[in-house]
């Protein structure tokens, strides 16, 4: 299949080159996560879905960090691809590698030998607990293949070869719903077994990707790693509005749960999780296009064309708020049947998700605006900026939210916190991602002028 260039040709094109495998891809690694669901609701029961939404705060702890490395990295190669450097972006992706599996190893063994404390913490009760630990103990021990394909997914778009995400997924799929069915099914695993195929198969799905970096050829490809605490420090604090974006959504789940604990008791936790993987399709597909984004958007601040950074931005837009809207008609009109999907006949448990669902489903219409802004602003070196839209998305407003509206409004605030999270946030999100594109835009023209005059 032949590469697209990050350089040449129309814009929109390259956009959706790469929008469109990401968004498959990545639509295919929800429904992986939906079928866990199925099987564990199907299965285990409600507490099997509370027990994986309890565990979701330090899973996505764990991904975060492997989010932050993988951006951080990319980005300083991408621009080293901008400026034609190939040798230093090989051995920035190289270095990039590493630091993913030490910091990823050291997770795991700190998650291992905690098990039980932060289990403890999480808020689960004895009985939830013994479903809690052999899912959670066997997601941060395998965290490592777990999180493979971000890291592998990440640089495979900066070798100009988006097309390569599609094999990731269909791996992640196949191999997820092959091993859910042996592992629950047939053997009787539950959440356990449910981990154990996730893992494995992202981890298989990752190492086929990790052969195209041996090749020498690729545009990226693994050298000798060369690097130190300067580009460290530097791949952690840019990509660390990546983890924050992650983070703080953890936090809010941790405090969603706790709250839900205490005012309603596994069955409003259950009815979370099942919203929440509906929430996981939308917002997967709109990191799809921030995925699509911030390599072009990089890759064209190291080439100084502010023309392509304006246009594939405003592509991006449009194309997130056509998603929003989509979903939110759909949800709108066809939520019973996917409710239905997981609630295994619980008429106690399909009312209350159906009734979550019909409030949270506004936010859909909002979201996209921040989850772009952020993404941009990571992909132009603003990583503080872009960490204060993250912060302010989860923990000032949404997490906010969570802890006064229910005064107000009861139980429906609780819900209403969401929607009304990410309309609030907009007001950080977008003034700081107009004067950050004029910050750009002005010193690339200045630069210009500067070498047309020479």
């Amino acid at each position: 299949m032949k590469k697209v260039s990050l350089e040449n040709g129309s814009v929109k094109k390259l956009f959706f080159s790469f929008a469109v495998p990401s968004i498959i891809g990545m639509l295919v690694v929800s429904m992986q996560m939906m079928i866990d669901g199925f099987f564990i609701a199907n299965t285990v029961g409600a507490q099997g879905l509370a027990a994986i939404n309890l565990s979701i705060p330090v899973v996505n702890f764990v991904m975060s960090t492997a989010m932050m490395i993988s951006a951080g990295g990319g980005v300083y190669c991408s621009i080293a691809l901008g400026n034609s450097q190939k040798r230093k972006a090989n051995e920035i992706f190289s270095f990039t590698f590493a630091v993913y599996l030490t910091i990823l190893g050291t997770l795991a063994v700190i998650g291992i030998i905690f098990i039980d404390k932060i289990i403890n913490i999480l808020g689960a009760t004895p009985s939830l607990a013994l479903i809690v630990k052999p899912y959670l103990l066997t997601m941060l021990a395998l965290n490592i293949f777990y999180n493979f394909p971000i890291f592998t997914e990440t640089f495979i778009k900066i070798a100009n070869k988006p097309h390569f995400v599609f094999i990731s997924c269909f791996t992640c799929f196949t191999g997820n719903v092959i091993g859910d069915y042996i592992f629950i099914v047939k053997l009787g695993m539950g959440v356990f077994g449910a981990a154990l195929a996730t893992c494995l198969a992202d981890g298989i799905a990752g190492l086929i990707l990790m052969r195209q970096y041996i090749k020498s050829r690729s545009a990226v490809s693994l050298v000798k790693p060369k690097g130190d605490r300067n580009l460290l420090g530097k791949i952690l604090y840019n990509g660390s509005s990546e983890m924050l974006t992650v983070v703080s959504s953890a936090v809010a789940t941790f405090i969603f749960n706790l709250i839900l604990m205490k005012r309603i008791g596994e069955i409003g936790v259950s009815a979370l999780t099942i919203v929440f993987y509906v929430n996981s399709v939308v917002n997967i597909c709109l990191y799809g296009l921030s995925q699509a984004l911030q390599p072009i958007v990089s890759y064209n601040l190291g080439a100084k064309r502010i023309d392509k950074i304006r246009e594939v931005l405003r592509t991006a837009f449009i194309t997130g708020a056509g998603i929003g809207i989509f979903f939110f008609i759909v949800m709108k009109l066809k939520s019973s049947f996917v409710v239905e999907m997981f609630s295994k006949g619980n008429i106690e448990l399909e009312l209350l998700t159906k009734e979550v669902l019909n409030i949270v489903v506004f936010q859909y219409l909002f979201s996209f605006v921040n989850i772009t802004a952020s993404s941009f602003l990571t992909a132009v070196e603003k990583p503080l900026e872009s960490g204060v839209v993250a912060f302010a998305r989860s923990l000032v407003f949404t997490a906010g939210f969570l802890l006064t509206l229910p005064l107000i409004l009861g139980n429906t605030g609780l819900w209403l916190a969401l929607p009304v999270g990410e309309f609030f946030c907009m007001t950080v999100s977008i003034p700081l991602m107009v004067f950050s594109y004029k910050k750009i835009k002005t010193k690339i023209l200045k630069s210009i002028d500067k070498t047309a005059k020479i």
